[in-house]
């Protein structure tokens, strides 16, 4: 059965009512999260210019790392979508558990990178004013890696079964205690001392610490979560589960990771053209991570609900779920791209003044408006994919589309003559959405294979 013969508009209104519930709350939870990292940026800056950098180096470094860890332990969702829509529950706990030690095996070389960190400065020869604040601020993050590794495992549990709501209540939580500790700490309130740009960094770990103990307490009481009993037993390190959850999520933190990196380096290879071309780079980039919202977390509901059909032994409505989803992407993308083109000429005015970033910003904001429709095909492709629990193909796509097709690509249009003429940050931009365009393609095909496959296999 194709998609065309299956296809009934209330089917189709319920799947996508479906999928809204699912997405919204995980909306709502990025928004937030990146909230934190904004408090962080905004209340260090007001304490001094040197705090605020300094902060600004760490979370450069934080990030990718946060990134990273956080896309291995995503293995969790369709893992447990899968033990859930087969009807195995009993196998859910031990998956978990095993999560929590792939936590503790991360922590131990992350905690000893961050605290060698000093040495790694000193070689990068970054300036000594901001080195300091920038190596306290990660060892106080650091006391709050394992809470916020810990948390996203019972958020990916929670995700799994396709209650999302606990993460965003957890998230509203987290950025509420984090502005007053800010506050509290970086300028030394009730008798504290002032500690600048490390008091970001306290703040957040203790936010961290509170959001997974409020979703750990939340699944312990909560009666929908009694039968799986998280907490009721206590399961050993397993060399050969952990093996298995590694092998599914290790490929997800690599590809998070590699296109969070290509839009990194972008940046650093823009920067001899000076501050126009970086600030204008910067703007159309925030602006198009922030739309992607919608998108991104889209793709996690189609992890979870592709996931859950493949475990029900339905390929058809699986891949039912996954054209869906699709289609709601691209719909959204539409209209933001739509958006984001009428309005170009006013959203960089809310970022800066000067009229030479404004124009250049808007004319990057039309790359970013097709940007956000080949990154909601390939972000609807890959989440598809990750409910199939098929990840290391998509990673190797992603490699060669980003770093063998797209960076050349826009490599050669913005820092060399290669075409006629150098044309900077459009064509970085134009490279990075052809990039995105192959992997799309290849995704979506993929993404045909492997539902086939499943279908073929089920008849």
């Amino acid at each position: 059965m194709n998609f065309l013969s299956s296809f009934t508009w209330p089917r189709y209104k319920l799947e996508t009512s479906t999928l809204a519930k699912l997405s919204v709350p995980i909306v709502i939870s990025h928004l937030l999260q990146a909230g934190v990292t904004v408090l962080d940026t905004v209340m260090s800056g007001h304490y001094s210019t040197a705090d605020l950098s300094g902060v600004a180096v760490g979370s450069s470094i934080w990030f990718p790392f946060f990134l990273f860890f956080l896309g291995t332990l995503t293995a969790l969702t369709p893992t447990v979508s899968q033990y859930h829509g087969s009807g195995n529950y009993d196998a859910i706990a031990p998956a978990v558990f095993q999560s929590f030690w792939i936590v503790l095996l991360f922590f131990i070389p992350a905690a000893a990178l961050i605290f060698y960190l000093d040495d790694l400065f000193i070689v990068m020869n970054i300036d000594k004013e901001i080195a300091p604040i920038s190596v306290a601020y990660l060892k106080a993050m650091m006391w709050g890696f394992p809470a916020v590794m810990a948390f996203n495992v019972l958020r990916c549990f929670s995700d799994g079964l396709s209650l999302t709501k606990p993460a965003m209540i957890a998230a509203v939580i987290g950025l509420v205690v984090n502005a007053p500790l800010n506050y509290i700490f970086i300028f030394g309130k009730f008798g504290l001392p002032e500690m600048g740009g490390e008091g970001c960094g306290w703040a957040s770990a203790i936010a961290y610490w509170v959001m997974f103990l409020f979703m750990a307490v939340y699944i312990a009481v909560k009666k929908v979560y009694k039968r799986f009993h998280i907490f009721k037993t206590f399961y050993a390190p397993n060399v050969a589960q952990m093996l298995r959850l590694l092998k599914l999520g290790f490929p997800i933190g690599l590809t998070i990771v590699m296109e969070a990196s290509l839009f990194s380096l972008a940046a650093l290879f823009l920067a001899p053209y000076g501050p126009v071309v970086v600030a204008s780079h910067h703007i159309a980039l925030n602006v198009a991570s922030m739309v992607f919202m919608v998108p991104m977390s889209l793709s996690q509901a189609l992890t979870i609900r592709v996931g859950f059909m493949v475990g029900q032994r339905n390929p058809e409505h699986a891949r039912f779920v996954a054209v869906t989803g699709i289609s709601l992407g691209v719909g959204y993308a539409l209209c933001s791209a739509t958006l984001l083109s009428l309005f170009r000429d006013w959203i960089p005015m809310a970022y800066n003044s000067d009229p030479q970033v404004i124009s250049l910003a808007a004319s990057l904001i039309l790359f970013a408006a097709v940007f956000q429709i080949v990154d909601a095909l390939q972000a609807s492709a890959i989440g598809s994919l990750r409910g199939y629990k098929d990840t290391q193909i998509p990673m190797a796509i992603t490699f060669v589309a980003y770093w063998l097709v797209g960076f050349p690509v826009a490599y050669s249009l913005g820092l060399t003559d290669f075409w006629g003429t150098n044309y900077q940050a459009q064509g970085f931009w134009t490279g990075l959405v052809f990039g995105l365009l192959v992997a799309s393609i290849l995704l979506i095909f993929r993404l045909y294979l492997v539902s086939h496959r499943k279908l073929k296999q089920a008849q």
